[in-house]
């Protein structure tokens, strides 16, 4: 009866202290989150100072950098869709000869390619440039063509009818982040020039999007910024996924993705004050709750930069699966955006391809903490608005009995 008795009071005992536990890992986060907010509060449009630590530790973002011709075989292009059977179906090749490759196979993909069941001739041609639409997609750091988010949002866009092409960047992209940073400008080029031969495949701009995560967005925005002086079109929209802050906050528009670099740039922010960029780059602008900490699907664990930086992916991916369902509301600043504090406006878009780009500005959008994250009209009331929530639950009135 006595071991009994202690195992109860022990087992609540540990009950107790894991509810502390828990209370002071949420308060903490919340402290810290304000504080830092406040701290950015003057310069709203700004992230950290980690781009002048950039700049002290490196020659900076303007510094020469190239890949030798004997390893530019590694800078390659993923052509990434479906069978005829709903399967994955990708190849790999130089982005130097994929034009020629293009070119030459219509169907892109060959038979060694294929899973041993596929038949060629039961493949939908994928060369059908000039009337569907094109999206590339660019990886970010330490990020490949092959790693499951590149492969969920490639298969989102197939399944939407697209032609789809997803950078690999995984050999250089990898190692020192402030050479990389040198080195997306280089990578940007040469996918600029990728992006010009599609044209003259018969991919219109028009037709033409590109999506890009975190360095990746900066890549794509160099591409379109190169396009642009080789055909004087632009493209038709380009998407950054939490572009990289660090190395990138104290740039002008032409040494990052900027607004201009297609008619249609936007931008979804998730880690603003970390790994991503607090500035305004598009013509839409989603900070999703608040843009700096994601709500963690583990209770009252956080879910800090990596986590939220990486984030941004996954609502992308999801905003394709689930149309018109990632509702944000419009505010007149980024600060209010950080603060959630815009529920008094009316005006609202969308996450995803079906943006609304005749309503231009900052957006504020609340998810859930749970996948698939969306939260359609509810995320549009101030109650369900996730933080305040968690607070709410703190500051309840407390149930312990003696």
């Amino acid at each position: 009866m006595r071991k009994e008795t202690l195992k109860k009071k022990l087992k609540k005992s540990l009950k107790s202290i894991e509810k502390m536990f828990r209370v002071a890992v949420v308060a903490a986060c919340l402290f810290i989150s304000q504080s830092r907010a406040a701290t950015y509060g003057p310069r709203a449009d700004y992230g950290s100072t980690v781009a002048d630590f950039c700049e002290r530790i490196s020659p900076g973002t303007h510094k020469n950098a190239s890949i030798s011709p004997r390893h530019m075989h590694n800078l390659q292009i993923a052509i990434h869709r479906l069978s005829s059977n709903g399967q994955v179906v990708r190849r790999t090749i130089p982005l130097e000869s994929a034009p020629k490759v293009i070119a030459r196979d219509k169907n892109i993909v060959t038979t060694e390619d294929m899973p041993v069941q596929e038949n060629p001739s039961t493949m939908s041609p994928y060369g059908d440039l000039k009337n569907k639409k094109t999206v590339i997609y660019a990886v970010g750091f330490i990020d490949s063509s092959a790693f499951p988010f590149s492969q969920a949002i490639g298969t989102s866009y197939s399944k939407r009818g697209y032609n789809v092409f997803i950078s690999e960047t995984l050999a250089f992209l990898t190692y020192i982040y402030p050479k990389s940073v040198r080195l997306v400008r280089f990578i940007g080029k040469k996918m600029g020039e990728f992006l010009v031969k599609l044209n003259e495949l018969g991919v219109e701009p028009a037709n033409l999007e590109l999506v890009g995560a975190s360095l990746g967005a900066h890549e794509l925005g160099y591409a379109a910024k190169h396009f642009f002086q080789a055909t004087g079109k632009k493209v038709s929209r380009l998407t950054g996924l939490d572009p990289a802050g660090p190395c990138f906050r104290s740039l002008g528009p032409e040494d990052k993705l900027w607004k201009t670099d297609a008619e249609q740039v936007d931008v979804v922010h998730t880690n603003i004050d970390g790994f991503g960029i607090a500035e305004a780059l598009g013509h839409i602008d989603i900070y999703a709750n608040g843009g700096e900490f994601q709500p963690s699907d583990i209770p009252y664990i956080p879910c800090l930069v990596i986590c939220s930086h990486v984030r941004s992916m996954i609502y992308w991916w999801q905003a394709i699966e689930h149309p018109k369902k990632f509702i944000a509301v419009k505010c007149d600043t980024v600060q209010e955006a950080r603060f959630a504090q815009c529920f008094n406006n009316t005006e609202t878009n969308y996450l995803g391809v079906e943006a609304q780009f005749d309503k231009p500005g900052i957006y504020y959008m609340a998810t859930n903490n749970e996948f698939p994250y969306y939260m359609g009209k509810e995320g549009l009331k101030e109650e369900n608005e996730i933080y305040k929530a968690v607070v709410r639950r703190i500051n309840s009135d407390d149930g312990f009995v003696a």
